[in-house]
């Protein structure tokens, strides 16, 4: 099997339980079943959990390895696992799933442009209008179709947070191919779940104390919980991150577009969500965006 065709399947299954991850964080909220503070750190605990008899001990003989790139390490977690998913549990308590998952397809344009920002890394005038007519058509999105409801506050304020996440991954996918500690990958996941438990105690402390969203243990809850901390964290990271390794960040983020059409039929079966009038003009916009980034 080709390298390229390794990379669809894990990329393909790394996007659909992404895209449930999105409709069980919504559900999450609606339904007042975890906060998302709360849900944010309770994923990771559990991933933790799970990897433990599989990875401690060769991730505890390889931990020294992390201080060839100490600071790096720290960007590629503090990005991805730990700001990343805090933002878009915060930002799904006021938006759809649907405005979620078109903006958060926009993340390869953005891939593309910190690339050439931060590392000078090559791009033509295609891939630049192909990031451009995709942000427009996302702003579209956020604005309800009409721009005129930015101005007055008229739009979700979640999709904010969500904005904050697209910009976290993006920086994420980057700063992960800059990882060349040697640390094995199971290992590096292993170790990068757990210092973001610890980046997300503090957080966790105060949404329990001080904000008082304490757990009500049930049934949903438990369940919600169990899926964010297996499917998106464990299974989707390790298919994202095989697939980055094999093709690269910028082959591998317009796999991403397929979250929109995961996530949406789920969010139609759970919510009863419908794409509206701007939703296609997003899509398409995002499309044309894609097929002008990728023109030779």
């Amino acid at each position: 099997m080709s390298n390229s065709l390794k990379a669809t399947i894990v990329l393909c299954l790394a996007s659909l339980f992404w895209s449930g991850n999105f409709v069980i964080g919504r559900l999450a909220s609606v339904e007042s079943l975890v906060s998302p503070l709360s849900l944010g750190f309770y994923r990771w605990v559990i991933a933790f959990i799970i990897l433990t008899p599989f990875c401690f001990s060769k991730a505890f003989k390889e931990l020294p390895l992390l201080k060839k790139q100490p600071g790096m390490i720290f960007l590629i977690i503090l990005t991805g696992p730990t700001l990343f998913n805090t933002f878009v549990y915060l930002g799904l308590t006021a938006t759809t799933v649907i405005n979620a998952l078109l903006i958060i397809s926009t993340t390869p344009m953005l891939i593309i442009l910190f690339n050439k920002l931060l590392y000078r890394i090559e791009t033509n005038r295609f891939q630049m209008i192909g990031v451009m007519i995709s942000l427009l058509g996302v702003s579209f999105v956020i604005a309800k179709g009409n721009y005129k409801n930015i101005f007055q506050f008229d739009f979700y304020s979640g999709d904010l947070f969500i904005l904050l996440a697209v910009t976290s991954w993006a920086l994420y996918s980057i700063f992960l191919k800059k990882n060349v500690t040697g640390v094995s990958g199971f290992s590096f996941l292993y170790i990068s779940f757990g210092l973001t438990v610890i980046l997300l105690f503090p957080v966790y402390l105060f949404d329990i104390f001080i904000q008082e969203n304490f757990l009500i243990v049930s049934r949903q809850t438990l369940l919600a919980i169990g899926y964010t901390g297996i499917f998106p964290s464990i299974f989707s990271y390790i298919c994202w991150n095989t697939g980055v390794s094999l093709i690269g960040a910028n082959k591998s983020g317009p796999y991403l577009h397929l979250m929109p059409i995961f996530g949406g039929i789920l969010a139609f079966f759970v919510f009863q969500e419908t794409l509206q009038i701007y939703h296609y003009t997003g899509i398409l916009s995002v499309i044309v965006g894609i097929i002008i980034t990728n023109k030779k």
